[in-house]
């Protein structure tokens, strides 16, 4: 399956290509990892001097700047990791020897980097054929520059996510998204309410997860709530982690079970009773009815 796109922004056309030899990529697609390939190697959009740009434009966005440096485990949350006390810029002219984790939230706003997620996108959306595009929405990308040997901790996220390797080459763990053993229903309700850092790496799921060597011009899906980590090689490492966010009544049923669980109930996760889901959304939805309309 391949895709080769123009972009129709006004930027002069990115003639990328994204693929994936995976005849299986539609059936994974939200349910395991699967490798894709692509051509953005060969852009001057992902040089240093253009992605220190990148990042002072992003600082005067609030919140759109995240970066850190030190030796992490993989049991290390953010916020728990020393922040330099120099600018964002100074940090990635530095990044070989920085120890430092860079991440540019909503690159897209610069055109140039909108074009390329456009065009990703349509991939995507052609991989999930005309039925499961309606659920990948909310494009975004992040620019994710780190320094070699770099971890990022044992996570997971709300969106799916195609983590792509541009510069540099990197070992990535994906585990189960359905494995509780590893994501409990307990985490990705918490996850929900706010706690972004939920969850807890525990060595033995080192042998449950994939092993993926991420090498550039590739790309591998990383499924909603999949536990994942990773290792940059030996040198600097430029990827972009390019984000698509499911229906948000999905997210409301798993902040519902937090509260019936608060409750002492043991609610099902969401997707597996469509009449237990329908009966904790309906308040919900009142609710929200109820706001807009107070709103007005």
């Amino acid at each position: 399956m391949k895709a080769t796109t123009q972009s129709s922004s006004k930027v002069n056309a990115l003639q990328t290509s994204w693929w994936t030899d995976d005849p299986a990529a539609r059936e994974k697609l939200h349910r395991e990892p699967f490798l894709i390939h692509h051509t953005l190697a060969h852009l001057p959009l992902f040089e240093i001097p253009q992605l220190i740009q990148v990042a002072r434009e992003a600082v005067s966005r609030p919140g759109d700047v995240y970066y850190d440096s030190g030796d992490p485990t993989l049991a290390d949350k953010w916020g728990k990791i020393p922040i330099p006390e120099i600018p964002v810029d100074e940090v990635i002219e530095r990044i070989e020897t920085a120890k430092a984790w860079i991440i540019v939230k909503h690159a897209e706003k610069d055109p140039h980097y909108g074009a390329v997620l456009d065009e990703c996108t349509d991939f995507v959306r052609g991989v999930a054929g005309a039925e499961g595009a309606k659920s990948i929405l909310n494009p975004e990308m992040l620019i994710i520059v780190s320094s070699p040997n770099r971890i990022t901790p044992f996570h997971f996220d709300a969106e799916i996510n195609f983590l792509v390797q541009v510069r540099g080459s990197k070992q990535v763990w994906i585990c189960d998204p359905d494995d509780r053993s590893v994501v409990s229903e307990r985490d990705i309700e918490e996850y929900y309410m706010g706690n972004i850092t939920a969850g807890q790496f525990r060595p033995e799921f080192t042998k449950k997860a994939r092993h993926i060597e991420l090498k550039p011009g590739q790309a591998v899906h990383i499924p909603t709530h999949a536990a994942h980590w990773v290792q940059n090689n030996d040198e600097i490492s430029v990827s972009l982690s390019l984000n698509f966010e499911f229906p948000h009544w999905r997210k409301d049923l798993y902040r519902a079970n937090y509260h019936l669980r608060k409750l002492g109930l043991q609610p099902q996760s969401p997707g597996k009773s469509t009449l237990e889901d329908a009966f904790k959304y309906a308040p919900l939805w009142g609710l929200q009815a109820a706001r807009k309309l107070l709103k007005l």
